[in-house]
């Protein structure tokens, strides 16, 4: 394939039957690999094209109202549920930082690996998730003086 395919295309090729994909940039043992793997039987998706179709597999339980079930598939760390409560709250990294005693940076990267379980894109969209599932009740409130 000559780039990696958008998340719709990825499902619909395995909805036609393709059992192995391989990238432009395959070295040939990849190549090589690839096509022993499926003459046997087995399935192969490339790293890089994993995620989107995670991706896609997540979109499409949130269209077909499957929330619930994908809530309870998608394992989320404490620390991660506590960055979630926060950012429903309004907080920013900064803010979420201070009051769970981690480094910004930290705070980032829980962001970061949230967005990407949900297959959400901002933090927007993961605050409104977060209150359309009653998850926005796990951050304590802030005191007016603790906020700068």
């Amino acid at each position: 394939m000559d780039l990696v395919p958008a998340h719709a295309e990825v499902v619909e090729f395995v909805r036609a039957g393709v059992a192995g994909f391989i990238l432009k940039d395959a070295t040939l043992r990849d190549f090589l690999h690839t096509i022993r793997s499926v003459a046997k039987g087995v399935k192969i998706l490339p790293p890089p094209m994993t995620g989107s179709l995670f991706s896609q597999i997540v979109e499409h339980a949130i269209q077909g109202g499957k929330m619930d079930k994908l809530l309870s598939a998608v394992r989320m760390t404490g620390r991660e549920q506590d960055v979630i409560g926060h950012i429903a709250a309004g907080r920013s990294n900064k803010e979420i930082a201070s009051e769970l005693n981690i480094a910004v940076y930290t705070v980032k990267s829980h962001v970061h690996n949230i967005l990407e379980k949900l297959a959400l894109h901002t933090r927007l969209e993961l605050a409104t998730f977060a209150h359309s599932q009653g998850l926005n009740k796990k951050a304590p409130p802030q005191s007016p003086e603790d906020r700068d």
